[in-house]
């Protein structure tokens, strides 16, 4: 009986001190971001987050002890088990491996590892792996590799019990089962209160990285995994529905009215998404200087929406709010749902609808989050992607890199019947950051490399409109220019849930601007889901189906954005900014008045309980 209680403790014990050894790692590499507390505050991460490590030494456990279970009620349990033994060096391997993707996946993301990071991975493992190829990704590889053995030493140096020869009688070992039965629910549960164990019971600072290294990787990763595979449900419910409906119709209802910048209704129409543009890599967006000289020089003589923010912080989101207007979901992404993501209305459909010839070009895998199964449905009539490119083209870890991809699309514009509309999806501006060229800003910091690849993209950019400018299509052409989404760097102070990581470029170029807008700054609030209303009421067609889209043009719109992130939003409004986290309920960052707060939570609650029901409902 002694050896068996051993056993179990020794497999408790060392699950519990190899995830504080995990967790260390974490806090370690964001030492930065965790200082802010004292030496109390970081040991309480160890303490809030045993409950979650103990119930991922249940998870762990329930496949050996099942086996057991069984082989112990037959009184037929063997003295050692080699079967056993390698269930545990793969799961030392693995857990440790995924403490190291967890520190890439939050150092760039600002979230811990979930079902979307892995998405991308099984979906495009190439693509993943490129992403994740970044400074110091050496580092992590290294300290992976040394947690690994540490967890390897550790077990075999201590040579544990893992069996028993000696059993009581079957009635003492249906007892004994069932009582580990009811220990293992009470371990999953986190305890035997009423209320299961949830993200918010390792939350318990005003740090966000300190809530987060509190959280077990494995089991967020688990848990993240059972909500995106399980029926779903709202897990946003604030308020009534009928409430959260009449709060978004309030912000969203204004009487129609368009002031037009354009001197034509029907353009040619050319849509460039720039992959991680940030406005802290233009000077016109009081970014850096000398980063995207070109861009600053086309926003002097352009119409230039100086206060945008993007809907999310990763491709899939913004792809999806440009084209439709449709918010993030904070834990989903409707564009990796291709039922779903066919029901919201696109800019690309209305546009075919009204003649208009269609067209897409991205250099790399259109399978990436789904992106062709969107384009495809979404009535862009040609495709072009990495299948299209020669071998020789192909010259970056994603596909063909930017330069290459905008002389194809200029070459077939030659061609192409107008009216056209045809966009164009960057690529080189992401993680690993390479390029072709010699770099603008020399050195292996990544910070530099991301301002020499935005630096490239520019340069790009700038030879595209060079030789767009001499083409018979080019005056009759509105050229929109919109990010993605933001990103960390290259201030690398800016935290998910902060406004100016989110903030991005929105621009209108081309002849067919009214003069009077060459040049123009416009400081209207609003987000990239507001590009489909805008660029439909130019051109004088009907966009009631984008319920999500403002007008940006119309002075009777109420000026917001919504930026969602990992279970939790960021409410901006023109007299102040709320961010809150979903996961403990709770206000974590704010610019405003007390009251002005509490409105702009109850609003920003609203709009995702209203988008995450709609989510559902498609």
């Amino acid at each position: 009986m002694r050896k068996l209680f051993y056993s179990f403790l020794f497999f408790v014990l060392f699950w519990i001190l190899y995830f504080s050894l995990c967790r260390s790692i974490f806090i370690l590499f964001f030492l930065s971001k965790v200082k802010e507390g004292d030496t109390g505050d970081v040991l309480k991460s160890f303490l809030f987050g045993l409950p979650m490590d103990i119930a991922t030494t249940a998870y762990i456990a329930t496949l050996p002890m099942m086996v057991w279970a069984v082989l112990f009620l037959a009184g037929k349990v063997p003295s050692s088990s080699k079967l056993f033994r390698w269930y545990m060096i793969i799961m030392i391997v693995l857990i440790g491996l995924l403490t190291i993707v967890d520190v890439n996946t939050y150092r760039e993301w600002g979230t811990k590892l979930n079902y979307r990071a892995f998405h991308v991975f099984f979906t495009t493992p190439s693509l993943a792996l490129a992403s994740s190829m970044i400074p110091p990704v050496f580092i992590s590889l290294i300290i992976g590799v040394l947690l690994v053995v540490i967890g390897l030493l550790f077990y075999f140096r201590t040579k544990p019990v893992v069996t028993i020869h000696e059993y009581p009688n079957m009635i003492k070992r249906i007892v004994m089962v069932l009582g580990t039965f009811v220990l293992y629910v009470v371990a999953l549960r986190g305890g035997i209160s009423t209320s299961p164990l949830s993200i918010s019971s390792a939350y318990y600072s005003n740090n966000q990285t300190l809530n987060h290294s509190a959280v077990n990787t494995q089991w967020n990763l688990v848990r993240d995994i059972i909500d995106h595979r399980s029926t779903p449900s709202n897990p946003y419910l604030f308020m009534d529905m009928k409430e959260a409906n009449a709060v978004c119709d309030s912000l969203l209802t204004a009487p129609d009215s368009t002031v037009l910048f354009l001197d034509t209704s029907k353009p040619n129409v050319v849509l460039i998404i720039l992959e991680s543009f940030t406005a802290d890599l233009m000077a016109s967006l009081n970014g850096e200087k000398n980063v995207t000289p070109f861009l600053d020089s086309l926003a002097v003589k352009s119409l230039l929406f100086t206060d945008i923010y993007a809907s999310g912080s990763r491709t899939d989101i913004g792809f999806l709010t440009i084209h439709s207007g449709f918010p993030s979901q904070a834990i989903s992404s409707l564009l990796t749902i291709p039922e779903k993501a066919k029901k919201v209305p696109s800019i690309s459909s209305s546009l075919f609808q009204n003649g208009y010839h269609t067209s897409f070009y991205y250099g790399g895998e259109s399978d990436f989050f789904n992106f062709r199964s969107f384009i495809l449905n979404k009535d862009y009539k040609r495709l072009v992607d990495i299948r299209d490119f020669e071998k020789k083209d192909v010259n970056s870890k994603w596909g063909a890199h930017d330069d290459v991809v905008l002389k194809r699309l200029l070459n077939d514009l030659k061609n192409e019947t107008q009216p056209f509309f045809s966009t164009v999806l960057t690529l080189s501006n992401h993680e690993p950051f390479e390029i072709p060229v010699k770099a603008r800003f020399p050195g292996n910091d990544v910070t530099d490399k991301f301002r020499s690849t935005a630096h490239y993209t520019d340069q790009s950019l700038k030879d595209f409109f060079t030789a767009a400018a001499k083409e018979d299509w080019y005056k009759n052409t509105l050229f929109v220019l919109v990010a993605d989404h933001g990103h960390r760097l290259p201030a690398g102070k800016h935290e998910i849930y902060m406004p100016r990581r989110s903030q991005i470029p929105l621009l209108f170029a081309g002849e067919v601007l009214k003069d009077e807008y060459k040049g123009k700054r416009i400081n209207v609030l609003g987000s990239q889901g507001d590009l489909p209303a805008t660029l439909l009421a130019q051109m004088g067609l009907d966009h009631k189906a984008f319920y999500w889209s403002k007008n940006l043009m119309n002075p009777n719109i109420r000026q917001f954005a919504f930026n969602s992130f990992d279970n939790g939003f960021l409410w901006i409004e023109k007299d102040g900014q709320v961010s809150f986290d979903n996961n403990n309920r709770k206000v974590i960052n704010a610019e405003a008045a007390p009251a002005s707060e509490k409105l702009m939570v109850r609003r920003g609650q609203a709009v995702l309980q209203k988008v995450y029901q709609e989510f559902i409902s498609y």
